[in-house]
C-alpha cells in the first residue's frame, strides 16, 4: 500500500510560451492502493487505472482532447464518469 510518485523534467515549449525553458512535473502519475492515477494541468486527478500503461494511454487521450480546441482551458474534463 502507499503512494508511488515520480519526477520528470520537460524541456518542451507550450503553445503559450515565448521562450523555451525547463518545466518540472512532480508526480504526473502516481500509484495509490495498487491503482494508477494521473494529475492534469487543469487540476483534476484521473483514475483509477489498473496498469500504468492504461493511465499513460488515458493521459494521451486527455491531452488530445484538451489540445483540440473544443474544450475550454478551464474545463474540469474527466475521462471517467464521476
Amino acid at each position: 500500500m502507499g503512494i508511488t510518485m515520480g519526477m520528470d523534467e520537460m524541456t518542451d515549449v507550450r503553445k503559450t510560451d515565448t521562450t523555451p525553458r525547463s518545466w518540472f512535473r512532480t508526480a504526473r502519475f502516481f500509484k495509490n492502493e495498487g491503482k494508477w492515477f494521473f494529475n492534469t494541468r487543469e487540476g483534476t486527478t484521473e483514475g483509477p487505472y489498473w496498469e500504468l500503461t492504461e493511465a499513460e494511454n488515458k493521459l494521451q487521450e486527455y491531452i488530445k482532447i484538451m489540445n483540440s480546441g473544443f474544450m475550454p482551458k478551464d474545463s474540469m474534463l474527466s475521462l471517467e464518469p464521476r
